[in-house]
């Protein structure tokens, strides 16, 4: 399962706490000024399994959801990840009524 989680999220929102679980730093960006950002305007941590491995930012152009996704170390290969992020982001996607 990959779940994108808000910043605000129980496992995101102490800061502290995060670095020392997932051994990199999540900083909420969108209030830093563009050319100073390491992940993105508003990216999201990536959860998946039990890890928290990388962000993922989104927006909306043409009616249609765009992915970034940063990772902490390599992008998993398994088809199980691509099957379970498709599935993620075909969930944003209908949540927020997009194209296909």
């Amino acid at each position: 399962m990959v779940r994108l989680l808000a910043p605000f999220d129980p496992v995101v929102w102490d800061r502290r706490r995060f670095e020392i679980f997932w051994n990199w730093a999540y900083r909420f960006e969108a209030y830093t000024p563009a050319p100073q950002r390491v992940r993105g305007y508003y990216a999201l941590p990536m959860l998946w399994r039990d890890q928290v491995i990388g962000w993922a930012n989104l927006s909306v152009l043409n009616g249609a959801l765009h992915t970034e996704l940063g990772f902490t170390a390599q992008r998993p290969t398994d088809a199980a990840f691509k099957q379970a992020l498709d599935h993620e982001l075909q969930r944003i996607s209908d949540f927020l009524r997009l194209e296909s």
